[in-house]
């Protein structure tokens, strides 16, 4: 008799990211180089076909890299000495220059404000505004319908902007404040991932807030196209 693999058995569907291939593995959802070891137990995974699977790897370390060299996540603790290493091997690596340089040429000036509107100057941010940031956030997503409503792929319309700050949801009114504190936070490896998912089970609509290192958080609404 033939023998055949509880992972087989496991991934005997399609891939939920292109909806046309047979997973055949599983992609870590955010990528497992986003956690310091030893990694959390409950880490998601959503089954994945070879191809996209590899096509999103090659995001992972740059919008990695991104995410914690931005000032309000570098101080988180799994990053200082343990994640930040990572980041700074990769670009001493004989083929890291590219990703150096997609760090710095992620640097914009900016106009910066103080609470009471005075003008500061020009400061240097990282520009997240780019077709990376859409493919990773799209996958982060996908991955999340799945694991949270059972959604394989299926076609959607995404859009996503940064989160509204603490200082923004204290000035809201109090019913859209009350809706937006109203889900659970599900946390993944000491702080490192967080998200909230408002959804109807069944529907594809869905509002996410996806925080990274306690220090961004992006507001992602899907769409059913």
């Amino acid at each position: 008799m033939p023998c055949i693999s509880f992972f087989n058995i496991m991934t005997n569907q399609q891939c939920i990211y292109c909806g046309k291939n047979e997973a055949t593995t599983r992609d870590h959802v955010p990528p497992k180089s986003f956690f310091a070891k030893p990694r959390p137990s409950n880490l998601i995974t959503v089954p994945s076909c070879n191809s996209c699977n590899s096509e999103y790897g090659k995001d992972d370390e740059r919008i990695r890299n991104l995410i914690i060299s931005i000032d309000t996540t570098e101080i988180h603790p799994m990053i200082k000495g343990k994640i930040d290493g990572k980041r700074d091997r990769s670009f001493r690596r004989k083929e890291g220059g590219s990703n150096l340089n997609h760090l710095i040429n992620s640097i914009k000036m900016v106009k910066r404000y103080s609470e009471n509107g005075e003008y500061l100057g020009l400061f240097p941010a990282f520009d997240l505004d780019q077709s990376m940031i859409d493919r990773f956030l799209e996958r982060m997503v996908r991955a999340l319908l799945y694991k949270e409503n059972g959604f394989e792929y299926t076609g959607l319309d995404i859009q996503w902007k940064m989160a509204p700050s603490e200082k923004d949801l204290l000035s809201m009114p109090d019913d859209l404040k009350a809706f937006i504190l109203s889900r659970p936070v599900k946390v993944i490896g000491n702080g490192i991932f967080a998200y909230i998912g408002y959804f109807i089970n069944g529907k594809t609509n869905s509002l996410w807030f996806l925080n990274f290192y306690e220090g961004i958080e992006f507001m992602v609404l899907v769409k059913d196209i």
